[in-house]
């Protein structure tokens, strides 16, 4: 080839280009084109695999054109199913009312620290909420044992001569849940608290309120939609919940997930599994939709995005107003009560409530503490507190070759599942803040939907429609389920970050004659880019932690690290659980403050470029 040839082919090449360019930011320029190609991946995923596996377990559970409702019917006069089905709404309101009061004080105490001491009490909240279920649930199983630490303190300051039963009884299954549930309800209250002006309770005491009455007067009906928000989704997780009760709990103490499974996998009665899959998701609906007589349901994923809707609650000011005209003389016998009972700890600049948050944090960080130091016991067994320090099941866990193999096809389906979350899920989030259409907010919420169906329907759902189109088994099959489970919480963080951005920057750069994909290249992304990373870690760690989905979908595959957990759980319990738990424990503490790092890194150079 000549050097002529060659430079008319460059210039070929480089008009082709050019010609490509213009083509895609014609059809960019195009609103509803633009749109589907923004939204046409969630689209896909959320009607392929969440609408059509749902559809298909409600057209089983009547058994298809025969359109019985036998199955149903069975479930509801069967005394047993009738009796899980009680038990399960029971434990889903204590744990939900518990995990509220519990972390209330905790939520109202962040909103008044400075950063740096709020940035340090988050990381020791955040620890435990990433950390993985199983092994909070594994930790629980040593300390209520018979030879765990309650036990043996008991023994030892002699207040009992035996130990006593708490595994296996409905009070490891609340103390587990709890456990679980806590760091939740401090961050989704938290997340609207923040928001409150305590001007305003400051205000009131200055006109003669007392304390108390400030409080209970101004500021707690204000933060109210924030605790409606966390018991609803406690509640919702709660009713579907399945490692805990399972693990912790005993044979009275069956939860209607444990029912699901167990038809599913050991009965093999596929049609009262789809129908008591089906019950538990017309439960959740119910919840829902009593809720949102009160709230915007959008609010309960996320209170950055509450906006989205300019509805206001319709029932929630007459229950409110009517509840204050009935309840008054009750409410103020009980401020002076409360006034006499808090007076003496008020007067000392509120230390009690840090004394609280301190034993918050204790009871949330202890169980994970316990696995640490039983990772390096001399002993062959569990037994709390060690007899002497060895490294000898760190050695042990090196030389584990099936624990390395799950370890590592957890990373790889963990880091496939969080590129694809990511991709959709800021995509969704664009579409989603982006649109004028009038419906916006039915979309953020069926944006949200894998959030609101019980993980356990997902998962059969997803099982039966894998298997008709060939999926089941397979590594994609099993991605698309961890997707389905992550892009809800990519969305969330995103359209928060895009509600908050700038389109003038955008604009300024359109006007000097950069193109769209240059904007998004060159101006969008990197100023998303610490929500982008956040987002992709949560995914990430949703990915990882998952357990149900994997049971369902893994097929012949290796092991994940969940799945190799609850194997070795439910059949043999060592030292070896421990090491393989610190060492999780170390990633997902190494994560956190990676990402508090790059939060605090962002948040410093954005105040830098301000200033200037």
């Amino acid at each position: 080839m000549t050097l002529l040839d060659a430079r008319r082919a460059a210039a070929y090449t480089v008009e082709r280009v050019a010609k490509r360019h213009d083509y895609m930011n014609r059809l960019l320029a195009n609103h509803w084109i633009r749109g589907a190609i923004v939204a046409g991946p969630l689209i896909i995923l959320l009607v392929g695999f969440l609408l059509i596996p749902l559809s298909i377990i409600v057209w089983g559970s009547i058994e298809g054109t025969k359109l019985t409702f036998a199955h149903y019917a069975g479930i509801v006069s069967d005394e047993l199913n009738l009796k899980i089905l009680l038990y399960t709404l029971r434990i889903g309101l204590i744990v939900t009312v518990l995990s509220l009061a519990a972390g209330y004080p905790v939520a109202y105490l962040l909103t008044q620290i400075r950063s740096r001491a709020l940035s340090t009490v988050t990381v020791f909240i955040l620890i435990p909420l990433f950390t993985a279920f199983l092994i909070r649930t594994y930790a629980w199983i040593i300390i209520l044992g018979r030879q765990g630490p309650i036990n043996n303190s008991l023994i030892w300051l002699g207040l009992i001569r035996e130990p006593l039963p708490l595994l296996n009884t409905t009070f490891a299954v609340v103390i587990g849940m709890v456990h679980v549930f806590i760091p939740m309800a401090i961050f989704t209250m938290y997340s609207s608290m923040v928001r409150i002006n305590h001007d305003f309770a400051r205000a009131a005491q200055i006109l003669g309120a007392r304390p108390v009455q400030a409080f209970l007067r101004v500021y707690f009906p204000m933060s109210l939609p924030g605790v409606f928000s966390a018991g609803i989704l406690i509640f919702i997780v709660a009713i579907g919940f399945y490692i805990t009760p399972a693990l912790l709990g005993g044979p009275s103490d069956t939860m209607i997930s444990q029912l699901i499974v167990t038809q599913m996998t050991t009965l093999l009665n596929f049609e009262l599994s789809y129908a008591s899959s089906i019950l538990l998701l017309l439960v959740t609906i119910g919840i829902l939709f009593l809720a949102s007589l009160f709230i915007p349901l959008e609010m309960i994923w996320s209170s950055a995005t509450a906006e989205l809707s300019n509805r206001k609650p319709r029932a929630k000011s007459r229950l409110v107003s009517g509840a204050k005209r009935t309840l008054n003389p009750v409410l103020s016998a009980i401020e002076t009560l409360v006034h006499a009972a808090t007076k003496p700890l008020l007067t000392h600049k509120s230390r009690w409530l840090w004394a609280y948050t301190i034993g918050v944090i204790v009871f949330l960080t202890a169980p994970l503490i316990v696995v640490v130091l039983l990772s390096f016991s001399s002993s062959q067994f569990v037994v709390f507190p060690p007899p002497g320090l060895s490294l000898q099941w760190w050695v042990k866990l090196a030389n584990a070759t099936d624990w390395h193999a799950a370890f590592l096809f957890s990373m790889k389906l963990g880091i496939t599942a969080a590129a694809f979350a990511t991709l959709i899920g800021t995509m969704g989030a664009f579409w989603l803040v982006r649109t004028t259409l009038p419906i916006k907010r039915a979309l953020f919420l069926f944006s949200l939907a894998p959030l609101m169906v019980p993980v356990v329907i997902i998962a059969t759902s997803l099982y039966v429609f894998e298997a008709h189109v060939h999926l089941l088994g397979s590594f994609a099959g099993l991605v698309i389920g961890h997707v389905l489970l992550s892009v809800p919480y990519v969305i969330v963080i995103m359209a928060a970050a895009l509600r908050g951005f700038d389109q003038s920057l955008e604009k300024a750069a359109a006007i000097h004659g950069a193109r769209p994909l240059q904007v998004l290249r060159l101006v969008t992304l990197p100023i998303l880019k610490p929500a982008l990373l956040t987002a992709g870690l949560l995914a990430f760690l949703t990915s990882f932690d998952e357990l149900l989905v994997a049971i369902f979908l893994i097929g012949r595959q290796t092991p994940t690290l969940p799945i190799k957990f609850w194997g070795d759980i439910k059949y043999q319990i060592d030292p070896l659980l421990s090491t393989a738990s610190t060492f999780i424990v170390l990633l997902v503490t190494v994560a956190i403050l990676l990402a508090q790092w790059i939060r605090v890194r962002h948040e410093k150079r954005t105040s830098a470029s301000v200033s200037e």
